[in-house]
């Protein structure tokens, strides 16, 4: 959540203050309700100012764990604060110390207030189920338990709410990713916030302890994602190099067979129609030759580590020199070619690749629409920055098509399977994104978003 929030969509804006709001009204009846459950002595007092620190220093140096390290270690002190405090104070301390490390980390005032509107709702939860008193039972461990789990629940259904609004995947197979990913990180946490808050009652010079452990996990967890990392990666430098051989032997075969057999024709024809078609044959597959190659060049180019030769580029030209470009091929093809400036719009990018990825998406589009159809090019303001918008009137992608879609050689039933996967590696290299709306027979629109 890096957007200004006048740009955020209607359910956005809606999370963004609703949660807050609902964590106010659940903390203020976890206070009433509560009651003086936990007895406010001063040595739990101690820990408002040290779950702000915590927090803060957290959010400053973050420390994660799990193996795809996504759990950060500052909900530790936000639970302990909820399980130990008084209810009118612990679920307070933890959302202002999390509204705090996030505006000292300068992260944006919507996504702060919404964190700890999120932290104020699953603290107050646990608060009203699991809070600590003066005494431990088994009853009362078992509580604590609880409530660090519903604490750990809410903050994750919640945390991922923000993603799914403003990403429009759907909610719960998001949620279930995301749990599947991270519940063993969050088993921990929640397991050393009870263990700590049961010790603090019944043997305080004993409640750092569990935090002894964490080091040790986070090490561990390091290690298991760096091997991890390092295999994919290499399993997937074998795959793309054995994919990339076949395919660019085929690709580079099957023109090679049409030019050989009909220049062989044109050899043994020395006028006439046949010799015609022969030439023409052999013109259009060496071009297709010609401009598989220019891609492939692209490609490697955009694979590239240098640096970009970043300029200030006006979007509303960089489009209208694409049309003008392609405007000849679109009308030999009968379709149609129209730019549409809906905002005016710079950005600081490198402007003869962003001008080959939009040129691919172009391609793209003329070559899948039929005649009279029309392809519309826009400049448009997207969730974090300038986009560009290309939309075709073409038959739309297969849904089976497109977790893959922009990977290298997956090609439809014409061009190269190229001109998408450089696109998006053009775009990826500037720090943006490229989306892809579409459905069968309605048209595909495809969206580069550039960073602000």
């Amino acid at each position: 959540m890096v957007l200004v929030f006048s740009a955020y969509s209607r359910p956005l804006k809606a999370a963004v203050i609703g949660v807050p709001l609902a964590g106010v009204v659940i903390a203020t009846i976890t206070a009433l309700a509560a009651g003086a459950v936990v007895a406010p002595d001063v040595w739990r007092l101690l820990l408002v100012p040290a779950c702000f620190l915590a927090v803060v220093v957290a959010e400053r140096y973050p420390v994660k764990i799990g193996v795809e390290q996504k759990i950060n270690l500052g909900a530790l002190p936000c639970l302990v604060a909820a399980l130990l405090l008084p209810p009118a104070i612990g679920p307070a301390t933890a959302a202002l110390g999390v509204l705090a490390g996030n505006r000292f980390v300068s992260r944006t005032w919507p996504e702060a207030f919404y964190n700890s509107g999120n932290t104020l709702v699953a603290s107050s939860v646990a608060a009203l189920v699991g809070a600590v008193g003066g005494s431990v039972h088994e009853a009362d461990v078992a509580l604590a338990a609880l409530g660090a789990s519903l604490y750990l629940l809410l903050n994750l259904a919640l945390g991922v709410l923000p993603a799914s609004l403003h990403s429009g995947r759907p909610y719960l197979p998001l949620l279930q990713r995301v749990f599947a990913a991270t519940w063993p990180a969050s088993l921990t946490l929640g397991a050393c916030a009870v263990t700590i808050a049961v010790l603090w009652v019944v043997a305080p010079i004993a409640a750092p302890l569990p935090l002894i452990v964490l080091p040790t996990i986070y090490r561990m967890n390091r290690a298991i994602e760096a091997q991890a990392r390092a295999n994919e990666q290499l399993n997937g430098v074998l795959t793309a190099q054995r994919r990339f051989l076949t395919d660019v032997s085929h690709q580079v075969a099957t023109p090679l067979a049409t030019i050989m057999t009909n220049l062989s024709i044109l050899r043994r024809t020395n006028h006439g129609r046949p010799a015609e078609e022969a030439v023409t044959d052999s013109v259009a597959e060496a071009e297709r030759m010609k401009r598989m190659l220019a891609r492939l060049r692209s490609l490697a180019h955009a694979d590239e580590d240098v640096p970009l030769r970043r300029e200030l580029v006006d979007l509303a030209e960089l489009t209208a020199d694409v049309v003008r470009a392609y405007a000849v091929p679109a009308a030999t093809s009968g379709v149609e070619l129209v730019a549409e400036d809906a905002v005016h719009a710079s950005a600081n990018v490198d402007k003869d690749l962003l001008r080959e990825a939009v040129a691919n998406l172009v391609d793209n589009a003329v070559r899948v629409s039929a005649p009279g159809a029309h392809v519309t090019l826009s400049v448009v303001r997207g969730s974090s920055g300038p986009a560009i918008a290309v939309a075709d009137e073409g038959p739309g992608i297969e849904e089976e098509r497109l977790p893959r879609l922009f990977e290298r050689f997956q090609r439809s039933d014409s061009g190269s399977g190229l001109g998408l996967a450089i696109a998006r590696r053009v775009v990826e290299r500037h720090g943006g994104t490229i989306r892809v709306k579409t459905a069968p027979g309605q048209g595909s629109t495809f969206t580069i978003e550039l960073p602000a």
